[in-house]
C-alpha cells in the first residue's frame, strides 16, 4: 500500500564545496578528521536517504554553491535523483512586502522564486510573508494589507505554474501573533496556503493544535520541529537577530525532545487524511547527522505508527 506521508529534510548543510570525493581516503589524510565526510553533495545526498528522507528541500541562499558546483538545476536534481532524494520544495522570503512601493519588485522576486523551483522540479515554496519585526514593526493595517497582496499576487502566479505558496511565519517577523491569523484571512485561500511549522507557531505564542483545526484546509505541507518554549516573551521576539544570537539557547528540538503536544497533533492530521511532503527541520542541532537520523526515528517508528 502505498504511503500517503513524503518524508524531506530541509538544507541546512550551509556551504557543501564539492560535488563528489572521489579521492575520499587520501583526502581524509589531509587532516585526519571527520571533516571529509561533510564536504561533498556526494555523502550529503546518501546521508539523507540512508536516514529515511526522500526528499531535500533548498535554500535559497544555498543556490550559488550548489548551481556553481552542478551548473543547472536539471544537473543537480538528476544527480540527487540517483541518489533516491528529490526537490521537495524551496524556501522565499518576501522581505519589504509590507511597503507599498516595493510591491512590484517584490512581487518580481516571488515568481523568479517559482521560476526557481520548478526547475529544479519542486512543490512547495514556503514563504516567510516578511521582514523580521525589528526595524519594521509594529505593522498598520495598511501594511498588512500589502503582504497579502504580495502573497495573492505569487501565489496566484505560483498556482498556474504547478507550485503551492504556503505562508511560513517565523516567531520573530514582522507578522506577529497579534495580526497572524489576519493575515491568513486576507489572503486568497485558492492560491496562497500554508506551510504550518510546528514550532513557529508555537514560539509566536499561538496553540498549535488550535491553529491546525481552525487553518487545516489551508495547510499545503509542515515544517516539523518540537520546542521547548511555548510562547516568547516580546522583548526576545522583537529583539534583534534573535534566532541567530549565539548564546547557546536552542529555539528547536528534534520532534519528541520538546513540549509540543506532537502525537496529539499527528492524530489529527491522521483524521483529516493530509497526503504529501512532511519536512523535518532541525536548524541548530549540535550534530547535524544524528538530529537527523533522530528526527527520522520518531516521525516514522512513534508517529509513523499512528498515521503514514
Amino acid at each position: 500500500m502505498a504511503n500517503h506521508i513524503k518524508l524531506s529534510h530541509m538544507s541546512h548543510w550551509k556551504t557543501i564545496p564539492y560535488k563528489q570525493i572521489d579521492n575520499f581516503r587520501d583526502y581524509y589524510y589531509e587532516d585526519k578528521s571527520n571533516s571529509c565526510y561533510y564536504e561533498d553533495w556526494d555523502r550529503i545526498l546518501r546521508y539523507h536517504k540512508a536516514t529515511g528522507y526522500d526528499g531535500i528541500e533548498l535554500a535559497p541562499w544555498d543556490l550559488p554553491e550548489i548551481l556553481g558546483l552542478f551548473k543547472t538545476p536539471a544537473e543537480y536534481t538528476a544527480f540527487a535523483a540517483d541518489h533516491g532524494i528529490e526537490v521537495s520544495g524551496m524556501f522565499h522570503g518576501c522581505d519589504d512586502s509590507h511597503i507599498a512601493e516595493k510591491h512590484g519588485e517584490v512581487v518580481a522576486a516571488g515568481r523568479s522564486a517559482v521560476d526557481t523551483l520548478k526547475a529544479f522540479g519542486g512543490r512547495h515554496l514556503n514563504t516567510c510573508p516578511g521582514n523580521n519585526y525589528y526595524g519594521n514593526g509594529p505593522l498598520d493595517a495598511e501594511g498588512l494589507k500589502n503582504i497579502a497582496s504580495c502573497l495573492n499576487e505569487i501565489g496566484e502566479y505560483a498556482e498556474g505554474n504547478g507550485i503551492k505558496l504556503g505562508i511560513h511565519n517565523e516567531f520573530f517577523c514582522v507578522t506577529n501573533k497579534e495580526n497572524h491569523r489576519q493575515l491568513i484571512e486576507l489572503t486568497d485561500p485558492r492560491c496562497v496556503h500554508y506551510c504550518l511549522d510546528t514550532a513557529q507557531v508555537v514560539l509566536m505564542g499561538d496553540d498549535v493544535i488550535d491553529f491546525y483545526e481552525t487553518y487545516k484546509d489551508r495547510i499545503c505541507t509542515f515544517h516539523w520541529k518540537d520546542t521547548a518554549d511555548l510562547g516568547v516573551a516580546d522583548e526576545i521576539r522583537y529583539a534583534k537577530d534573535v534566532e541567530i544570537c549565539d548564546d547557546g539557547h536552542r529555539w528547536f528540538w528534534e520532534p519528541g525532545e520538546g513540549c509540543l503536544p506532537m502525537v496529539e497533533l499527528w492524530k489529527r492530521v491522521a483524521a483529516h487524511g493530509f497526503k504529501g511532503w512532511v519536512t523535518v527541520e532541525d536548524d541548530g542541532a549540535p550534530d547535524y547527522l544524528a538530529a537527523m537520523a533522530l528526527s527520522s526515528y520518531y516521525m516514522k517508528q512513534v508517529l509513523g505508527k499512528i498515521y503514514w
